[in-house]
């Protein structure tokens, strides 16, 4: 049995690497420009630290982006009968899937925690 690549796979490699680009250049914009433009009244509102807390959002996952990058497997993979060893995107992947994991339970426990204090 051999596999062979549709017609069209690299132009849509090529559109999916744009789109994630223009995605990731979209976030960063909107996270600086969110964090720049806050005036000093909107530091604290009701009693709550907003600023502080959005940069230590950004920043806690700007570090978990990075050292789930660094944990990740570059273990070569069996992918359409051929080794896929590229050790960036072996990273990448496993990076995108520790962080969606981390961020999931992060999201049960805050709802854990909530419906406790409440």
């Amino acid at each position: 049995m051999t596999l062979v690549s549709p017609f069209l796979a690299d132009l849509m490699l090529w559109l999916m690497y744009i789109a994630v680009a223009a995605a990731i250049a979209v976030t960063i914009a909107s996270v600086v420009k969110t964090l720049r433009l806050r005036t000093k009244d909107d530091e604290i509102v009701n009693g709550v630290p907003q600023a502080r807390i959005a940069w230590t959002t950004a920043v806690c996952f700007a570090a978990c982006l990075a050292v789930t990058w660094m944990l990740g497997s570059s273990k070569p993979l069996l992918t359409n009968g051929q080794l896929f060893t590229s050790t960036f995107w072996l990273k990448t992947a496993d990076m995108f899937i520790y962080t969606s994991i981390i961020l999931i339970i992060g999201c049960f426990a805050g709802v854990i925690v909530s419906r406790f204090r409440s």
